[in-house]
């Protein structure tokens, strides 16, 4: 029987002599819900708490006017005033700027947020609690790992305040498990990840002798962690042939052969089975190579009998043993091999050849982000002859990965289609998916900014929340300075990129902490 769940007013209620509390929840919409579900019973605030509130949330609605609008900050702000409010990316900078500052002056005693406010936000409370501890990663729904519940966990307890800090987890009845029994001595060691772009590619061509690019490969935390494995499975390969060895000469000659009354008695067993399955030549086979073989008398089966079991384990473990050398030696290698694709690939777009630069390597040399598709984009003079408007729509889309929610604008703009042409024809000459990653899909949102529209506007045309619209445009004018320093000897293509900047670079999107 399935039991009903319990509500965050009633874990509060359990834990309320334990607060303020960082209610850890894997879904924006669920804090949101979770967060007004609590407000409906309680109210942590009294009169002179909320009026120091009160100016707090003036100061920043007047310090940030048209950024404190629309019925998401109305429900937020009341929650505020309740001394409960919540947190995730989808808020805009000074929607959680706000949140962080009140929580840090003791006006807020519940915050219900995603796991990033555990990640460089050193906001403690006195209990951590998990709302689940499944997560989707993307591909699946998992239970967290140990690094990721500590580094929640690990929130709870403030220095100064509390002795001890508590975390506090809702098991859901349908996964019993879901706790995952944490333990700080199994947390998942750091490894080691170097990227190897088409920009390191192209700097290492650049900058570094072919020595000096060996060593860049060679030595790095990730090789250093992967010589470390491959040092330790070469040991333990060592070993474990020496225990074969050792097995193997206590181990009768004739053991695995049917002159051993254990390898007899389980070839009899085989007949039978044969026999009912009616495979009378299998059986017939059988039964001549037992005939084969004059039987061996055994005084001590047992013991035979475990010697040999010993000695097939241990080849079974030099077996994965070996596998897992062949993987780690893989890895190692995979670096080199990877450069030499990437490199390979620049030269058959005419980017560089050896270590003579041409102009589209000069020029994705200063990019760090989809480099082969932005050059690809300058190159064909889309930048410099599409409408403004419409380039800031094209650039919008650079590395974009549409979420399920994304409600497509339906909008006609030339420049995409050319943009979504050219990078069709990248994938058709073999230029890998990752390194054409771009959508079509906030094209619309851009052109519309460009031309004037208000974040509201923006509000009404998508299905995205605030944070995530404020993400595109900031990363879309890092992008436009890229191409600056990328173009310097176009003073055309410079201007015109930096207008566009100007003109996406305002209000809402201005504004960062």
């Amino acid at each position: 029987m399935e039991l009903p769940e319990i509500s965050s007013s009633e874990i509060i209620e359990l834990i309320q002599d334990k607060l303020p509390a960082l209610f850890f929840v894997f879904s924006r919409g669920r804090t949101e819900i979770l967060a007004n579900d609590l407000a409906r019973d309680w109210d942590f605030l009294n009169k002179k708490e909320k009026k120091a509130a009160d100016e707090q949330i003036k100061e920043a609605e007047a310090d940030y006017p048209g950024t404190f609008s629309g019925p998401g900050w109305r429900n937020l702000r009341r929650l505020l005033y309740q001394g409960i409010a919540y947190h995730h990316a989808g808020l805009l900078p000074p929607v959680k700027y706000l949140v962080e500052k009140l929580y840090s002056r003791h006006l807020l005693w519940v915050i219900f947020c995603t796991e990033t406010f555990a990640a460089g936000v050193n906001f403690p409370a006195s209990s951590a609690v998990f709302d689940s501890t499944r997560k989707w990663d993307g591909y699946d729904f998992r239970v967290l790992h140990n690094r990721e519940f500590f580094q929640m966990a690990g929130r709870a307890g403030r220095r100064g305040f509390d002795k001890v800090g508590h975390a506090f987890i809702r098991v859901d009845s349908r996964f019993p498990e879901q706790t995952g029994f944490f333990s700080e001595e199994k947390v998942e060691p750091v490894l080691g990840r170097l990227v190897v772009s088409p920009n390191t590619v192209l700097s290492l061509l650049r900058y570094k002798n072919d020595h000096e690019i060996h060593r860049f490969l060679n030595d790095n935390f990730k090789m250093h962690q992967l010589k470390k494995q491959k040092a330790c499975r070469e040991e333990t390969i060592k070993t474990c042939r020496e225990e074969i060895a050792k097995i193997k000469t206590g181990v009768c000659p004739e053991s695995r052969t049917l002159a051993c009354p254990i390898e007899r008695t389980r070839a009899r067993r085989q007949m039978k089975r044969l026999r009912l399955k009616r495979k009378n030549k299998e059986r017939e086979l059988l039964k001549k190579q037992l005939a084969s073989f004059t039987p061996k008398k055994c005084r001590d089966t047992e013991k035979c009998r475990t010697l040999t079991e010993n000695f097939m384990q241990a080849k079974d473990r030099l077996r994965a043993l070996k596998k897992e050398l062949r993987e780690i030696l893989k890895l190692e290698n995979s670096v080199f091999v990877e450069f030499k694709e990437i490199r390979g690939l620049l030269e058959k777009l005419g980017y560089v050849k050896n270590r003579e630069f041409y102009p589209r390597g000069i020029f994705a040399l200063e990019l760090h982000v989809q480099e082969i598709l932005v050059t690809e984009l300058a190159f064909s003079g889309l930048l410099e002859d599409a409408e403004p408007s419409e380039v800031a729509g094209v650039l919008a889309g650079v590395e974009y990965i549409p979420g399920k929610s994304f409600h497509e604008i339906k909008q006609d703009l030339p420049a995409l289609r050319e943009a979504s042409a050219l990078r069709k024809n990248l994938l058709r000459m073999g230029v890998p998916e990752k390194y054409c990653l771009w959508s079509h899909l906030p094209g619309p949102l851009a052109y519309a900014w460009y031309n004037g529209a208000g974040f509201a506007e923006l509000m009404e045309m998508s299905s995205l929340q605030p944070g995530d619209i404020f993400s595109i445009f900031r990363r879309e004018i890092d992008l436009l300075r890229q191409i600056e320093r990328a173009a310097t000897g176009n003073p055309a293509l410079v201007e015109k990129v930096k207008a566009i900047r100007g003109k996406l670079d305002r209000d809402e999107i201005a504004l960062s902490f």
